[in-house]
């Protein structure tokens, strides 16, 4: 009975740093991120980015994006990585029409592993768009976790980039809603 008693402490002890650690100013980050160059212009771009309902059909990463495009809104998302797939439910945090999409989310408990995800789109002197993925984690759990996703993050989303470039790169400036 006394080893359970001490077992509890010593988890609770450790759940307990685990969460101020995670909380701190001093917890691990991690960012990810690509960028790519998009030969259209950015309406196009966002009409596919934010055609959720599509993805299935062009993307290699994000193969299921339920949901709205609207601040507030939960999405149901299904990652394809290279040896298995995950599911995952951010909000959206920010919608700024052909600029910058971005939803989070915290896994468990806010300070273990939350995570931001962004879209931004940037217009380029000669009428192309810059692309740019970007993921930032944080929390206790960091530097395992990350050890298991970042290599393949940052593949999924050259998978996505290119898959995305090509899309809207073949779609006509009709099919873009004013």
């Amino acid at each position: 009975m006394k080893f359970i008693k001490y077992l509890l402490v010593t988890v609770l002890v450790v759940v307990g740093l685990m969460l101020v650690y995670g909380l701190s100013p001093l917890r691990p980050v991690r960012d990810v991120f690509t960028v790519t160059t998009i030969d259209a212009p950015k309406q196009q771009v966002w009409q596919a980015l934010t055609n959720f309902d599509a993805y299935h059909s062009w993307n290699p990463f994000y193969t299921l994006v339920a949901g709205r495009c609207l601040v507030g809104e939960h999405l149901h998302i299904v990652v394809q990585m290279e040896d298995r797939s995950l599911t995952y439910s951010p909000v959206i945090e920010k919608v700024e029409p052909q600029s910058e999409l971005a939803w989070s989310e915290e896994w468990v408990l806010p300070g273990l592993f939350d995570g931001q995800h962004r879209f931004m789109l940037e217009s380029t002197d000669s009428g192309q768009t810059r692309f740019v993925q970007h993921d930032r984690f944080s929390g206790t759990l960091v530097p395992l976790l990350m050890g298991l996703y970042e290599g393949q993050a940052e593949a999924g989303f050259r998978r996505m980039n290119d898959a995305l470039k090509k899309r809207a790169e073949q779609s006509s400036p009709l099919d873009v809603p004013l």
